[in-house]
């Protein structure tokens, strides 16, 4: 686990795939409900207390979730918000932990890589998408989606994510990078643009 200070607000913490183990998860099962997540969670803010005086006392978190390198991942933990003490000069409110994963981009070059990313869907039908939406900037297409979390094989979804790397660049989303396709390039599908394309295409 390597702890880095970026602000009085904000960590970064790269963790190796073999630390994810010891609380049984990988990036895409990282959630709030999870209680391995809780738990890897208390860890790394006791460390982050210990190692760099970084307290969330009194503060909610933002959570991001990136993949790393060898299976592993790299977190930011950013402070968001101060909360009020209760009545009485009570505790604060609970931290309130959110990540920011649960979608994916993926941008390819031509409409024809696009059309046959999307092709690899059908093959998948265990994976059902919550949405979709297409965008062009810059001359690319790029493939914003999230599949349904509850009951999600991510043995599988790794599977579909590898195969969809054959034809352009996968990567998680954020809201910030889907907000920035949304501003600067054309929306082409806003909702449900992978049952789309599999009409029109397939």
């Amino acid at each position: 686990m390597n702890i880095e200070k970026l602000s009085p607000d904000k960590l970064r913490v790269t963790l190796e795939s073999a630390e994810l183990d010891r609380y049984d998860l990988d990036y895409i099962s990282i959630s709030n409900e999870s209680p391995g997540t809780q738990r890897m969670l208390k860890d790394i803010l006791l460390a982050a207390f210990s190692s760099v005086g970084f307290s969330t006392k009194g503060s909610r978190l933002f959570i991001e979730v990136l993949p790393g390198k060898n299976e592993g991942c790299v977190l930011y933990l950013t402070k968001v918000e101060e909360t009020h003490s209760g009545a009485g000069g009570d505790a604060p409110a609970p931290r309130r932990a959110k990540t920011s994963h649960g979608g994916y981009l993926l941008a390819c070059h031509t409409l024809e890589d696009l059309i046959g990313a999307v092709g690899r869907f059908t093959e998948y039908p265990d994976i059902p998408l919550h949405r979709s939406a297409l965008y062009s900037l810059n001359g690319e297409y790029h493939l914003a989606f999230s599949p349904v979390r509850f009951g999600l094989d991510h043995a599988r979804m790794r599977a579909l994510l590898a195969e969809l790397s054959e034809y352009g660049q996968a990567e998680e989303a954020t809201p910030l990078r889907e907000a920035v396709l949304a501003e600067h390039g054309s929306t082409i599908q806003q909702d449900r643009a992978v049952e789309q394309f599999i009409r029109y295409f397939q």
